[in-house]
């Protein structure tokens, strides 16, 4: 696969078995399926730190690049949940969004989000760093390749979009990471198998100067 070409590809960043294991710990809620806003939490700040340098050796990032969001995703026995095609296209911000271009805001417990101008999506990375196996039987993450060359995406459209397309489950062991346009189609079915499934996703902004302010950078 293809980042540019494919909207995804996955990389091993190298994170320590010490920190994967802190981030079990602290970043993780029991019974949750998914806790947001996770960038002010010590473990998530050193393994979103090391892996953009990872990215920015690679030159998959430049250096000038930000994290922006932090979330980790649980699928358990009792959070067995699934998601339909869709583009991840709302983002924390610090304030209320004033400017043109910048839709839909509203409030998730406290933090204002929006959805920013398409140049602004395009700009974004997410990386999705996996804290346990991911097979075929966890309800791995599923992408439409190329999908997010289209730019925004009608919600009514995206499952013909994804059928016509076609769609690649995204497998990785511990310490992968897959990385991820936010504008490619993903979706994501129950576990026939449930266990743990703990992916910490950090988003990565690297495009110019913005006139809203995100919630949290680094």
């Amino acid at each position: 696969m293809d980042l540019a070409r494919d909207g995804w590809s996955i990389a091993r960043p190298g994170l320590t078995h010490d920190l994967l294991e802190e981030l079990r710990s602290e970043a993780f809620s029991p019974g949750s399926a998914g806790v947001r806003c996770l960038l002010d939490f010590s473990s998530v700040k050193v393994a979103a730190e090391e892996m953009k340098q990872h990215l920015i050796a690679g030159d998959v990032i430049p250096s000038s690049a930000v994290a922006i969001q932090a979330i980790a995703f649980d699928k358990t026995p009792d959070t067995n949940w699934k998601v339909p095609w869709h583009q991840d296209l709302m983002f924390p911000f610090s304030d209320e969004v004033s400017s043109p271009g910048y839709d839909l805001p509203s409030r998730k417990t406290g933090v204002h989000y929006a959805r920013p101008p398409v140049d602004v999506l395009e700009s974004l990375l997410a990386v999705r760093l996996h804290l346990d196996d991911c097979d075929e039987t966890n309800g791995p993450l599923r992408v439409s390749p190329g999908t997010h060359l289209s730019g925004i995406i009608p919600s009514a459209e995206a499952a013909n979009r994804a059928a016509e397309n076609g769609e690649v489950a995204c497998l990785a062991s511990i310490g992968e990471a897959l990385l991820m346009r936010p504008l490619l189609l993903h979706a994501s079915s129950q576990a026939t198998e449930p266990g743990h499934r703990r992916v910490l996703h950090v988003v990565y902004h690297s495009g110019a100067p913005m006139p809203e302010r995100w919630h949290r950078f680094l």
